[in-house]
């Protein structure tokens, strides 16, 4: 009875309550990126615009001009992480081959990501504590949208949802060519990607969140440091 007397007190309110006027409006998107499904954006404007937008959310994206810069990429930002340990998808689900193989060179130790099943807590709980040594986690991306510099990663057998949410640093390799204008292109180029993977997530730059203050922290709920590689074409120039 008190519960729903609360509620009655709430409902009167709404009706007599002073809200303020809502107003729905989107940020202009640059004139590059006003094409959508079904009609071809120029290359160079979906790169530019991912960039910008992924670089305003405290993202850091790096243009290797081919695959071997990119490993560089990578095991410079590895090395300066000084990673021991790190998660990574299966090399066939990366886009740049000889990862595995750059990272183990290095001396960094490759971790599996697989959970014991679930009821073991105590295996469960040892394996979370061995997987905490990861500083890096490294993954492909299946998209990346250029009008919030967004990345599309699907989760299944080989690309771990792990390795890109539980070390604090997240690299993600992703193709130029994978690049979209916004998600409705996204969705149309990929239709069953939502049946097909066990899990698919958007990542919008690195974990953020705020207290009632509205004081920004960075790697509270996720990486605090997210790096995107976009990795050129074989043929590029």
């Amino acid at each position: 009875m008190e519960k729903e007397a609360m509620l009655n007190r709430i409902r009167a309110s709404l009706e007599t309550a002073m809200l303020p006027a809502a107003s729905y409006e989107l940020p202009a998107r640059p004139p590059s990126l006003e094409s959508s499904v079904g009609v071809r954006v120029d290359p160079k404007s979906l790169r530019a615009a991912f960039i910008t937008e992924a670089q305003s959310l405290s993202a850091q994206v790096y243009s290797p001009d081919d695959q071997a810069e990119a490993i560089g990429i990578l095991l410079r930002i590895v090395q300066a992480n000084q990673t021991e340990a790190a998660l990574a998808w299966d090399e066939e689900h990366l886009p740049v081959p000889g990862v595995w193989e750059a990272l183990t060179t290095r001396g960094v130790q490759i971790l599996d990501a697989t959970l014991p099943t679930p009821g073991d807590e105590a295996a469960r709980g040892a394996r979370l504590a061995e997987l905490d040594r990861a500083t890096v986690g490294v993954t492909g991306a299946l998209a990346g949208l250029a009008d919030t510099g967004s990345l599309a990663l699907p989760s299944g057998p080989g690309r771990g949802r792990l390795a890109s949410l539980l070390p604090p640093v997240h690299i993600a390799l992703l193709p130029v060519a994978s690049l979209c204008p916004d998600m409705a292109t996204f969705l149309a180029a990929h239709p069953g990607v939502v049946r097909q993977a066990s899990n698919l997530i958007f990542i919008t730059g690195p974990s953020r969140t705020a207290d009632i203050e509205q004081v920004l922290t960075l790697g509270v709920h996720g990486p605090r440091e997210l790096h995107v590689v976009l990795i050129p074409p074989e043929d590029h120039d």
